[in-house]
């Protein structure tokens, strides 16, 4: 080990930039990720628009965003990662203040394009490449401890904005907890992160931007993620109107607030229990068990509307939800050499993003199409069994 490396292991500043990197993810999948199905719920009852289209907007948003993460790792090279998360913070909060105020289905297209680069600039690519120039040893504790920030979102952000919806109204309740939050993310960014002792060259980035996509090594990492999170991204953006219409079907009150909740809380253990040992595991191995978790827990829903069914399939959902988006950057870590590792997981994250952006359209859709959940469950439960399957074809490790 050099020494930097080690002093970046062990600095108090590195674990600084951890909390903010965490405080950016709770702002980041609170309302750029899990708030999705209430924005869906919304508009569409105050403006009749169809699942389809709304979710075939957020669709749009995700792969436009994927498109630009390579870049983002190299404007984070170049400028810096304080200046990169305070300008996706500040995208972001423009976009989420202005969406309750619109009329029309263009100008909904228009700030989920306006908002694309800023979620990408605060999401997962991003705070692996910064946790990634404080951290060698310890990379996957910190960035397990990151990335709870997203977890921690869906058992905050979401609940508090159902909550606040029915006293406020939709655009006060959101645009409230929106600028609590920008308060405390845009602080905590501004004040703790800068650039690390591992921090690569940008030509390193460069360089590597785009040969991994003939390597079969990437293909095998990369793809699984992306049937998996492409289930997941769908599912989780549909969560709510889910549970709403099993509710209706079964004439049980099912609580969607209380579900998003639970989902939220098991993430969060599943996260934690994961963080505790996540540098020990062989992470191919461990994917395949989540991927497949997730799968019985889709198989549920599939069959059963009552209350206890229905949050304990919720409750087993979320024990993976979290790790997944933690566990492909592991895989880089021990497959990859130290240089490649921020040019492979913005690669790889953009290839993810660039499918499972198809995740809430293609539930939307099939939704519609055939008039309930049955079909999106199924198709999200192959999804996940066939990303199983790829997860465990390793690929032969470069010399």
């Amino acid at each position: 080990m050099t020494t930097d490396t080690a002093a970046a292991d062990t600095s108090p500043a590195a674990w600084r930039v951890v909390f903010a990197c965490f405080v950016s993810a709770v702002f980041a999948w609170g309302f750029g990720f899990y708030a999705h199905g209430i924005y869906l719920v919304e508009l569409q009852r105050a403006h009749g628009w169809s699942t389809g289209f709304i979710s075939s907007v957020v669709t749009m948003h995700y792969v436009l965003g994927a498109l630009l993460l390579p870049r983002i790792a190299e404007a984070i090279g170049r400028f810096g990662p304080r200046t990169v998360f305070l300008a996706g913070l500040s995208i972001t909060t423009v976009s989420l203040m202005l969406l309750p105020s619109v009329t029309e289905p263009w100008q909904l297209v228009v700030l989920y394009i306006v908002m694309a680069p800023g979620w990408n600039a605060t999401s997962v690519a991003p705070i692996a490449a910064t946790v990634g120039q404080w951290f060698d040893r310890k990379r996957g504790l910190a960035l397990n401890l990151a990335l709870s920030g997203a977890t921690l979102a869906g058992l905050v952000v979401t609940p508090v904005l159902l909550a606040a919806i029915p006293a406020l109204g939709f655009a006060t309740a959101e645009r409230l907890l929106v600028a609590v939050g920008i308060v405390l993310a845009a602080g905590a960014v501004a004040l703790f992160v800068r650039r690390g002792p591992l921090s690569p060259r940008p030509a390193t980035v460069r360089l590597n931007r785009l040969a991994p996509l003939r390597e079969w090594h990437f293909w095998s990492i990369a793809a699984p993620f992306a049937l998996v999170l492409t289930s997941q991204v769908g599912f989780l953006t549909h969560l709510v109107p889910l549970v709403i219409s099993r509710s209706a079907v079964s004439g049980a009150a099912i609580d969607p607030a209380l579900a998003v909740g639970i989902n939220a809380v098991t993430a969060l253990v599943g996260r934690i229990m994961l963080g505790l040992v996540i540098d020990r595991l062989e992470p191919r191995r461990a994917s395949a068990i989540c991927f497949l978790v997730q799968a019985g827990a889709i198989a549920v829903l599939e069959f059963v509307e009552t209350p206890l069914a229905v949050y304990s399939a919720c409750a087993a959902y979320g024990l993976a939800v979290g790790n997944i988006i933690t566990l492909s950057p592991m895989i880089v870590q021990r497959e990859f050499t130290a240089d490649r590792f921020p040019a492979i997981v913005a690669l790889s994250t953009a290839v993810m993003q660039t499918l499972y952006a198809f995740g809430p359209g293609l539930l939307g859709v099939l939704r519609d199409a055939s008039g309930g959940y049955t079909v999106p469950l199924a198709v999200c439960m192959g999804l996940n069994l066939t990303a199983s399957a790829l997860i465990l074809m390793r690929a032969r490790r470069p010399a």
